[in-house]
Formats: C-alpha cells, structure tokens, sequence
C-alpha cells in the first residue's frame, strides 16, 4: 500500500524521515493481518503527515507582518491610558473602575461611577513604516447608560509611546464598534447602526469600514463601506 501526500515534498530533518518510514513499514504489516484497522492506521498516518492548514486564513491573519517592534512589549491590558479630558486611567487585566471629579476628571477614590476596558490588542504595520503597531479597542463609560467604543493606534517612535491616530465609535446601538479585525496593514470596523425604530441598546444594522493609512493620516475608505441588516 503507497501513502502519499503533497507535504511529502516539503524537507523534514532525517529524524522525522526515519521514523516516517518505520510507522509506514508497521502499517504495512498490520495491513496483511487486519485490513479494516490497517485503513485507520494509514488514514491517522496521513493526517498527521499531510495536516499543515486549510482554508483561507481569518481576516486578522491576512497580509505580511511588519517588523516586530517595541509595541509588543507593553502590557496593554495592565497600562495607563489618557482618555482626554478625564486624565490617566491605570487598566488592570483590561479593565478599570474609577470616580469622576467635578471638573470632570478620573480619580481612583471615591465612588466608581465610571469605567474603562480595554480588549487585548491586535498588530500591524499601519502606517508602511516597516514596524508593527498597536490597535487597541475599548469601551468608556462615564456613568449611566451610555457605553461609547473607540479605537486608538499606539506605536514606539525615539523610544516613546505615541499615538498615531484614532478610529471613532459610538454608544452601543448607535454607532458603537461591534468587532475589529487586520487586513493586511488596513483596520476593519464593524459598528451598529440604528434602523428607524431601534432603541439604543439594539441596533439592527451594520456597517463595515476599511480604514487605511493615507496622506501620513488614518482615514477611511469610504468607496469600501457597506451596510446590512440584520447586525451579524
């Protein structure tokens, strides 16, 4: 009995080829005896020879990789963010519960009636300077209902943190950002859209952006925008 496979073709170090050779030579003579148990020994064999992926890639996976740079140092789910006029907020394991001031500034005493959470990042080489990026999502609330997403891109330039630009969201259902993912060095953002009707909280709509790297900025590129419904 011939196993063939097309990864055969690919170099192995002699080790594995050896014992290739002595599994391929077992299932041969186990074949002159049992020849039911024989197949399921060669159909284990091949799958273990010939199992190297299929499929497309999922969408973050897709396009070269730049360099890794620095930004795959920090720890983003244990950092301190600047969220505009509210100040530094410090995110432990991604999140953060902190009190907002009169004058409308984060402070970790008192009563926690705002909150911060940040998903782990994704990497990609955004603006073709050869070096990796951060794309970080997160989610504020400033207290009541109000949920409001944004993402924001960091990379490591003289050896500080700085930000490259930011990707807007919204409050939920009303424009709030519903997944991120790369394709190649472009974002893409789905986001809820609210249909006449829809409360706040559920929206059902949708729509995919492609944001870009264009003219030393982030922009989106608005020819590939498209809508559906119901939200996915």
């Amino acid at each position: 009995m011939t196993v063939a496979c097309a990864a055969f073709a690919m170099p192995v170090d002699l080790v594995r080829a050896v014992r290739l050779v002595r599994a391929i030579r077992a299932v041969r003579a186990v074949w002159a005896v049992w020849p039911v148990r024989a197949v399921s020994a060669v159909s284990v064999l091949w799958v273990v020879a010939c199992a190297h992926g299929g499929g497309d890639p999922p969408l973050a996976n897709r396009g070269k990789p730049g360099a890794t740079s620095e930004v795959r140092a920090v720890d983003w789910q244990n950092h301190t963010y600047v969220l505009d006029e509210l100040g530094a907020v410090t995110v432990k394991a991604g999140h953060a519960d902190f009190g907002i001031t009169d004058d409308n500034k984060a402070i970790e005493a008192g009563a926690a009636n705002g909150s911060y959470e940040v998903e782990r990042p994704l990497f990609a080489d955004i603006d073709g300077d050869g070096v990796e990026d951060a794309i970080i999502s997160s989610v504020l609330s400033t207290g009541g209902t109000g949920h409001f997403s944004d993402i924001r891109i960091y990379t490591v330039r003289a050896a500080k943190l700085v930000e490259l630009g930011a990707i807007p969201g919204g409050d939920r259902g009303d424009g709030g950002i519903r997944r991120v993912a790369l394709d190649g060095n472009a974002v893409i953002v789905d986001r809820n859209v609210l249909a006449e009707g829809d409360g706040v909280c559920c929206a059902s709509g949708w729509q995919r952006e492609r944001w870009v790297w264009r003219n030393g900025a982030l922009a989106e590129d608005v020819a590939a925008r498209h809508r559906g419904t119901p939200a996915p």
